[in-house]
């Protein structure tokens, strides 16, 4: 009773003020792992995967600052079968506009580059189309250039046929100070397509600066509600300065993304990074958080509260998670990882969340051995398309010779693990 009361006061706090805090909810909230026994796929990864782009292969055009350095892609499937897979490009794992200040050149000393680049605009945000469910892809061409570097493009499309595309940008780190000017700093933006992905809004539309950044964990698209409002997910930083903890800030429009509010936010006693959320066929949200072992939270109340967060597996590194709904309802989480079984895994839950199957308490399915990053979308066969990096691009070798692969995967009818599918028109990097 406390708690629906609690849950109504905050309603009314929401309709007067737009903003709320988060609250747990009066539901269990905690997560089990179901254990399996032979539910890796029987193909390896360089069995079924194909290269997009990298060394040699459907490489942008050159312009100033880029050495082959691509990552942080997102593949999206529109209702016409057309297929666009978003990344960044740029010289590094960051690439923010010369000239760039002593700290900065300090990290590119150590990773190898050359200190006389010039990136008078940073990295871009590239897109490539194919309209034959991934067989041949397009050579990629700039979806959007900030004078600054313009990182992990993410394309959801809308019921209503709009494409839109959340972004961050970063300016680089600002000399004299470790501060950020929310303005200036490390900020969220928007861009959209009304004609199905063939021309762009080239202004982005930002998310207002509560944080002093709410950003870099944009690394997730959007998520369309039922009553066609949509909310953005990011970790943020609390206050002006880096030594607060963040936590994951919860963005809402209910114009289609032409403007954009703070809602909720999603807190621990520790770090949170680089969120994910996914909507379930009932309405319920899942936030998926990095952190050392995964965390879990939910909302019941389309975002206005969360319960909260609890782990996922036993401890090891967990990051860059991301989130797919298939058609019975199944929840896929596929994420990045360090341990025993690889950098690409997966889980999935039959019952929203609640338990997740995985083969160990510490580890998900295998998918492929290299750096992670990935997004997914859902094909007609019900199969999940992802995109992911190959290396960091923390060194100069790695930049130079990175790459952004695909491939297909399905979970198995029976539920019992996955099983890695056979990409078309493959081009194997042995």
């Amino acid at each position: 009773m406390i708690a629906n009361l609690l849950r109504s006061l905050m309603m009314i706090f929401v309709a007067a003020t737009g903003v709320a805090t988060a609250i747990a909810d009066d539901k269990p909230s905690g997560s089990t792992i179901k254990v399996v026994q032979g539910g890796e796929s029987h193909l390896p990864a360089d069995k079924c995967r194909k290269m997009i782009v990298g060394p040699g292969v459907n490489q942008p055009d050159p312009f100033p600052g880029y050495n082959g350095m691509v990552g942080w892609s997102c593949p999206v499937r529109l209702h016409d079968g057309t297929m666009y897979i978003t990344f960044s490009a740029g010289y590094w794992h960051g690439s923010p506009p010369t000239p760039l200040t002593d700290e900065y050149i300090q990290h590119l000393t150590k990773a190898g580059l050359p200190l006389d680049l010039e990136a008078p605009r940073g990295g871009r945000a590239m897109i490539t189309v194919s309209k034959d469910n991934g067989m041949k892809w397009s050579q990629p061409k700039a979806l959007i250039d900030t004078p600054y570097d313009d990182r992990h493009p993410s394309v959801r499309e809308l019921s209503n046929g709009t494409l839109i595309c959340s972004f961050y940008t970063f300016p680089g780190p600002l000399a004299g100070s470790r501060e950020v000017d929310p303005s200036k700093g490390l900020r969220v933006g928007f861009i959209r397509s009304f004609d199905g992905g063939k021309t762009w809004e080239q202004q982005p539309r930002r998310l207002p600066p509560v944080f002093m950044s709410e950003s870099p964990g944009n690394n997730a698209p959007v998520v369309e509600l039922a009553d066609g409002s949509i909310l953005q997910v990011t970790h943020a930083f609390p206050k002006l300065n880096r030594e607060g903890k963040t936590v994951v800030g919860v963005f809402r429009s209910s114009d289609g993304g032409t403007t954009w509010e703070y809602l909720s936010r999603i807190e621990a006693d520790h770090k949170l990074f680089e969120p994910a959320i996914g909507r379930l066929r009932n309405g319920t949200l899942i936030v998926v958080v990095g952190s050392d072992r995964g965390l879990i939270s939910r909302s019941v109340d389309n975002g206005l509260t969360w319960t909260e967060p609890t782990p996922l597996f036993s401890k090891f590194h967990f990051f860059a998670p991301s989130l797919v709904t298939l058609s019975d309802g199944t929840l896929l989480c596929i994420f990045g990882a360090r341990n025993k079984n690889g950098n690409l895994q997966a889980t999935f839950s039959t019952d929203g969340g609640q338990t997740w199957i995985a083969p160990s308490q510490d580890h998900g399915f295998r998918i492929d051995q290299t750096y992670g990053y990935s997004e997914s979308c859902l094909m007609p066969d019900d199969s999940v398309y992802l995109t992911y990096l190959d290396d960091g691009g923390h060194s100069r070798k790695g930049a130079e010779n990175n790459a952004i692969w695909s491939l297909r995967l399905r979970v198995r009818d029976d539920r019992s693990g996955i099983e890695l599918l056979p990409v078309h028109g493959q081009n194997i990097r042995q």
